[in-house]
């Protein structure tokens, strides 16, 4: 049976729209089934956010500053319903914000595209830099429904946005159950053989560090469902450097105690890259960026010198390992030149 907090939750939301499959009023059925429930639960309601719930959810700036066209996803939005579900939960800032612009609020009203584009611009690299110096900047969602549905994991299933002056909070049902229950399950749409989809590296890995960051916050009932890592996996994530980069960086920004659960939780999988089995997570780390052309973050190499500064402050005795000194010390000659390159394309955009 679900949490009395989902079913609290999903009382209080006003029903928007269905995106395909079985409809359900989930207020009185129990989703838990074989499979994956995420087709009989795809409703998207609408909440209120009171102001005591934004604030737990601890996003580091105030919703205000965004024009009524924007609107967020992705982790700082995940933060705001896990601050609706659980409301004695202290909850870590974000790692980054995800914005999008809302093209049904653009539609709907008198604005200048130059101008959208250049705050939208703006915005991204205010909030996610690294995204938009990548060509990642506010995505553009015409349909919130299509939206929702394209997601891969139910818990993503979510979007803040301005409704009548204020911000609320659009989430499917299953991501209010899955939250509820800190369940990490991919959508329907990442099972879809119709659309040439199955959970391959990225998501595998995705999921075992969003994983291990709710461990790290103390969730130890926290579960992957509706795939059984590895072997349902299309692809060997073992062998894929380059997304294994990707996801030791992004648990590495936020702190090197979930970088190392996350190995653990590799380990535990059997989806350890080659070669690194019996490596700490900045071992493994510098050996993937060796071995790829991955380019490390701003955050991991700022984390990274400040660590080693707090080291040498103690008494200047203490040496900073080794695998990191050779890191700090390539990063400038590998990547100043390919990071540079880029900001300077951001700004004459």
């Amino acid at each position: 049976m679900h949490q009395p907090c989902a079913l609290q939750v999903l009382d209080s939301g006003e029903r928007r729209v269905e995106f395909g499959g079985i409809s359900c009023q989930l207020k009185y059925y129990d989703c838990e089934q074989p499979g994956n429930p995420e087709a009989r639960c795809n409703e998207i309601y609408e909440y209120e956010l009171p102001a005591d719930a934004i604030e737990r959810a601890n996003l580091g700036f105030d919703l205000d500053e965004l024009p009524s066209f924007i609107g967020v996803k992705g982790g700082a939005a995940r933060q705001v319903l896990e601050s609706l579900v659980h409301s004695d939960r202290q909850l870590p800032p974000p790692r980054d914000v995800d914005l999008v612009i809302l093209e049904e609020v653009i539609a709907g009203g008198d604005y200048d595209p130059d101008e959208i584009r250049a705050v939208a611009s703006d915005l991204s690299m205010r909030f996610s830099p690294r995204d938009a110096m990548n060509g990642y900047g506010a995505e553009s969602v015409q349909s919130t429904a299509e939206f929702m549905r394209r997601h891969d994991f139910t818990i993503n299933q979510v979007l803040i946005h301005k409704n009548n002056g204020a911000w609320r909070l659009l989430a499917s049902t299953q991501a209010v159950l899955d939250t509820a229950e800190h369940i990490i399950r991919p959508t329907v749409f990442e099972h879809d053989i119709d659309y040439g989809y199955r959970i391959g590296n990225k998501l595998a890995l995705k999921a075992v560090r969003l994983l291990s960051d709710m461990q790290v916050q103390g969730i130890d009932y926290a579960t992957i469902k509706s795939v059984q890592l590895p072997d349902d996996i299309y692809g060997d994530p073992r062998g894929d450097y380059f997304m294994q980069a990707l996801q030791l960086d992004k648990a590495l920004e936020v702190s090197d105690e979930l970088a190392e659960r996350y190995v653990e939780n590799l380990k535990f999988y059997g989806m350890i890259p080659y070669g690194c089995e019996d490596m700490s997570a900045i071992e493994m780390y510098y050996y993937l960026v060796n071995e790829t052309d991955f380019v490390p973050s701003d955050g991991v190499l700022e984390s990274l010198r400040t660590e080693r500064e707090n080291r040498l402050k103690l008494g200047g005795a203490a040496k900073f390992d080794d695998v990191v000194e050779r890191l700090l010390r390539q990063v400038p000659e590998r990547f100043l030149e390919i990071t540079t390159m880029s900001k300077s394309s951001i700004i004459k955009i």
